[in-house]
């Protein structure tokens, strides 16, 4: 039931912009950056497109060892990506525009075509931030972990974004030129929980 919950908790948030499930940081706390004025700095210093996925890759994640969705990245220009998120029948198109100093999902739609739409594209409105050192939203966090572990390998210098939402934790983890590697979603009386990680790059 907990499994079937979760599952239905991760459709929601990936048909929402939120786009995959966030994982544990099985590192530990050792190598994260405590949050306060320094972090804050460090995190406006920040150059985000370096944390951009490559065109043409896809990234498969895993929870328990199973598969649990992928992620396509179908085509980029200086502002926008386009990836296709396919999470077992269901597949969501979203446009991320991802400048050095901000991400954010600005469409996203059932379409699943390989077709790239960013010629001439441009947004009209935002569905979604992914990484805004600026957002002042009460339950967002953004931190630096210093090395995370996932089953494709260890990543450094990585970006943790944590979100309180209702009664549940979303935190996700971006690495220099993979992007997000790692999700996980949990209640916050930690009675469920969902890790999604990285395991292939294709």
């Amino acid at each position: 039931m907990k499994k079937n919950t979760i599952i239905f908790l991760l459709m929601l948030l990936i048909a929402s912009g939120c786009g995959t499930a966030a994982t544990e940081d099985r590192s530990g706390e050792a190598g994260e950056a405590k949050a306060g004025t320094n972090e804050v700095s460090a995190m406006n210093e920040l150059d985000f497109i370096h944390y951009r996925p490559e065109t043409g890759v896809t990234k498969s994640f895993t929870s328990q060892g199973k598969q649990l969705f992928t992620e396509y990245i179908v085509d980029q220009n200086a502002n926008y990506i386009q990836r296709i998120i396919t999470l077992g029948e269901m597949q969501t198109t979203q446009i991320v525009k991802w400048t050095e100093d901000r991400a954010a999902v600005v469409e996203e739609s059932q379409l699943s075509s390989k077709e790239s739409m960013l010629e001439g594209y441009e947004s009209v409105e935002e569905v979604e931030s992914l990484l805004d050192p600026t957002e002042k939203n009460e339950g967002l966090e953004m931190s630096i972990v210093d090395t995370v572990e996932v089953p494709y390998g260890s990543f450094h210098d990585v970006i943790k974004v944590t979100r309180k939402q209702d009664q549940m934790m979303i935190t996700l983890f971006y690495a220099k030129g993979v992007g997000m590697i790692k999700q996980v979603y949990e209640t916050q009386d930690n009675s469920e929980k969902e890790v999604a990680e990285l395991a292939e790059i294709q």
